[in-house]
């Protein structure tokens, strides 16, 4: 079951809800044990939050049938697609004034100075490498090496992460843009820390959006622009038509 996030607008404030018991779908929490750079899925109804966990969210600015409360009305790329989260974000930010005009233009400025070169799934490789080790059967091992890419702010809680893989029943990479937020910064729905207790059924966590952290945004939107040469294009369009449903 894929439970979305919800991105919504209360008391003239920028609410983010994370579902926080959902290992198996696109927003999931992780933890990343001491000395190590990767975090693996836990079972939150069974494991009190820590320090080091986080939630992961494959983040998205379009998709054909996002639920109604959850789209940007008006905004539609590519024919079919129709703007939500990530659009939502930059849409309700603008709106809101968390997003100033300096933050719009900073982001026009470095899609546009994105050249060709520099797209991820277009001029990175997955490597494989021979380390020469036979297991029983015959099996030669080989050493798969996929390019990661990651910007961390753990002083506003939260880090980007950009992963490539092989396309599923075509040929190329793709990639995928996941935000990623401490839990620590997260709040119940009473506004107490998670940390030290399990989730509650069907628990989301909160995330406000302010002036301190909206860096987050500008970053999921470079993310996408230095991914590929398709998201580089779609996310100007984005910007574009949400300067122009919000007059700016």
């Amino acid at each position: 079951m894929n439970i979305p996030a919800e991105i919504l607008v209360k008391n003239n404030q920028l609410i983010i809800k994370l579902p926080l018991t959902n290992p198996t779908g696109k927003i999931r929490v992780k933890r990343r044990e001491q000395n190590l750079n990767y975090g693996h899925p836990i079972a939150t109804k069974r494991e009190s939050f820590r320090e080091n966990d986080y939630v992961e969210w494959q983040i998205s600015y379009a998709t054909e049938n996002p639920p109604e409360g959850y789209k940007v009305k008006d905004i539609c790329i590519n024919n079919n697609q129709i703007r939500f989260e990530l659009t939502k974000l930059l849409y309700e930010g603008i709106l809101l004034d968390i997003l100033s005009d300096t933050d719009i233009k900073e982001m026009e400025m470095f899609i546009n100075n994105v050249r060709e070169e520099e797209t991820l799934e277009e001029n990175e490789q997955i490597l494989r490498k021979d380390i020469f080790q036979e297991v029983k059967g015959g099996f030669k091992k080989f050493i798969e090496k996929t390019p990661l890419f990651i910007k961390s702010n753990k002083n506003k809680g939260y880090f980007i992460g950009i992963i490539l893989k092989h396309k599923q029943g075509a040929v190329g990479l793709q990639d995928m843009v996941y935000l990623c937020v401490y839990v620590t910064k997260l709040k119940s729905k009473n506004g107490d820390s998670l940390i030290n207790r399990v989730a509650d059924t069907k628990e989301f966590g909160i995330w406000e959006v302010t002036l301190e952290n909206k860096k987050f945004i500008l970053d999921v939107v470079k993310a996408f622009a230095i991914a590929s040469r398709q998201h580089r294009n779609d996310i100007s369009k984005i910007l574009e038509q949400v300067n122009r449903k919000c007059n700016r």
